[in-house]
């Protein structure tokens, strides 16, 4: 009785009626006037499910009263649908929800799209013989997946058609009729078991019975066997002719099979009264819709700005993980770096050269020469023996303004200009000089 209670509550709910628990019994009010006069009810509409708190106002509800009968005959033909919407706002303390380390927040901007889950409602009608089982489920299915749904603890309110989609209703529908199955799986099995040793007994009642017939039916065909022999011994021939056509006529294969199809026949209507019959009924189909908060947020850090996107679920209470950009790993704090990145403070490092911090992807190396950690933008690159090198680090050569690394390049033991080493000469004397200077001693001989 508690299910068909659940179910009769059900259907009214899903009509956004008002349901009004009195104990004993239950007021109904704000039925639908179609509603009413298809079940040829009257608002409020008291009901009772237990026979005992019946006063004989009002509606006593069971499997055989006409209300439960037309409730049937009114879901057959046309099953409830419902739109929900669960108000959520983002909440007051979503700047707590993001630890910053070497950043400040600067600006957030919300805007947010519609998530959706599904709730179906089914009725399953049990049948066999004269037992009947209803048994109502409801079945919330959340991006493809089963989950449990309670409502009672949300502000919940009339959806708008406008703002929803049922794009995903008939995807979730064939996921809940699979899980149906397995909700029902040990109560029809429990029913099929029951059936199955009534239809035991029953096929033993008859086989035992059927089985006296062709005992009997081989005994009086025994006896009637030996009297054509008897007849025989005496040489009766008019006997012996009425006898056979006695055997024929009572006693032939044909008649036994007939026995025997008989049996058969019988065990098998008995089999078909004995089977269980499904009945499945979607009776309610709600889409129930809340917001997604994708949240813009603006950081800032010595004058440099990053910006990106966070998604807030209220329905969870969950923000989407933000991740190091440099090792990938999630973040319980954020550090934006001067190229932009968000990092771990395991990933950011101060550039030895600039003194600002970056991550490990804005970094070129070590400096070939003194060994210091540079970023890219204080990073060189010598042109001659392609070494990284750190602008300390490299020499601008004469007039061609070229940056080499101390390695390639020397001193002219003349003028002591910094010279690149391919372009150096080697005097009479045994000196290396610039070019220059070996031009103006060639100058001074002439």
């Amino acid at each position: 009785m508690l299910e068909l209670k659940e179910l009769i509550l059900g259907f009214f709910k899903s009509l956004k009626c008002d349901v009004e628990d009195k104990g004993e019994f239950f007021i109904i009010k704000n039925i639908p006037e179609k509603v009413e006069k298809f079940l040829d009810l009257t608002s409020p509409a008291k009901l009772y499910f237990i026979k005992e708190n019946y006063s004989g106002e009002g509606y006593l509800i069971d499997e055989t009263s006409n209300v439960f009968k037309k409730i049937k005959d009114y879901l057959k033909n046309s099953p409830s649908k419902t739109l929900l919407k669960i108000d959520f706002d983002l909440p007051n303390n979503i700047k707590d929800k993001i630890r910053l380390r070497n950043c400040s927040l600067d600006k957030i901007e919300k805007k947010n799209e519609n998530n959706y889950f599904s709730r179906f409602s089914f009725i399953t009608t049990l049948m066999a013989l004269n037992k009947t089982d209803h048994i109502s489920n409801e079945i919330f299915v959340h991006e493809g997946k089963i989950v449990n749904g309670d409502l009672s603890s949300y502000q919940v309110s009339e959806g708008d058609i406008k703002e929803a989609s049922t794009e995903h209703l008939e995807a979730d529908y064939l996921v809940a009729r699979e899980n149906l199955k397995v909700l029902l799986k040990d109560k029809i099995s429990e029913f099929g078991v029951d059936l199955g040793i009534k239809l035991k007994k029953e096929i033993e009642r008859i086989n035992i019975h059927y089985n006296h017939i062709l005992e009997e039916f081989e005994a009086n065909k025994d006896s009637l066997l030996k009297r054509i022999n008897a007849a025989g011994l005496n040489n009766d021939i008019e006997k012996i002719k009425k006898l056979k056509e006695m055997l024929e006529l009572s006693f032939s294969e044909k008649e036994e099979k007939k026995i025997k199809n008989e049996r058969d026949i019988i065990s098998g209507n008995e089999r078909s009264k004995y089977s269980l019959n499904i009945d499945h009924k979607l009776i309610n189909t709600t889409v129930i819709y809340y917001p997604i908060f994708k949240i813009q947020v603006t950081l800032s850090e010595a004058g440099f700005s990053k910006n990106f996107e966070l998604v807030y679920n209220p329905l969870t209470e969950e923000l989407s993980q933000i991740k190091c950009d440099s090792c990938k790993t999630q973040l319980d704090q954020i550090n934006v770096c001067r190229g932009g990145h968000i990092c771990c403070s395991s990933c950011l490092h101060l550039c030895n050269e600039c003194g600002k911090r970056y991550c490990r992807l804005c970094f070129a190396g070590i400096c070939n020469n003194c060994g210091k950690l540079v970023c890219n933008n204080c990073a060189r690159k010598c042109s001659d023996c392609g070494s990284l090198n750190c602008k300390n680090c490299m020499r601008k050569i004469g007039k061609t303004g070229l940056e080499k690394c101390s390695n390639c390049i020397v001193y002219c033991s003349s003028c002591s200009a910094i010279t690149d080493k391919k372009q150096l000469v080697r005097t009479s004397d045994g000196r290396m000089i610039c070019r220059d200077c070996s031009s103006k001693i060639k100058h001074a001989i002439h």
